[in-house]
């Protein structure tokens, strides 16, 4: 465990996107309760986002693109 800092935002779409992701983990853990927080966050990874829909849509698809571009 390692110590973490929380700060406040005023952007309403990332407080939206993070109600809706507590929401989500709640209906996959409630579906599958052996699920560990790898496989969770791997299910909530894929989950399109409104702010990434201009670009890859979903996290996971939004780090692969930036790993290639570091990796060129």
């Amino acid at each position: 465990m390692r110590t973490v800092q929380l700060g406040v935002t005023a952007n309403r779409s990332v407080v939206g996107v993070m109600t809706e992701f507590t929401h989500l983990a709640e209906v996959h853990h409630a579906a599958d309760p052996a699920m560990d927080l790898v496989g969770l966050a791997v299910r909530l990874a894929a989950t399109p986002c409104g702010p990434l829909y201009d670009r890859n849509v979903s996290p996971d698809r939004e780090l692969a693109a930036i790993s290639r571009v570091i990796a060129t």
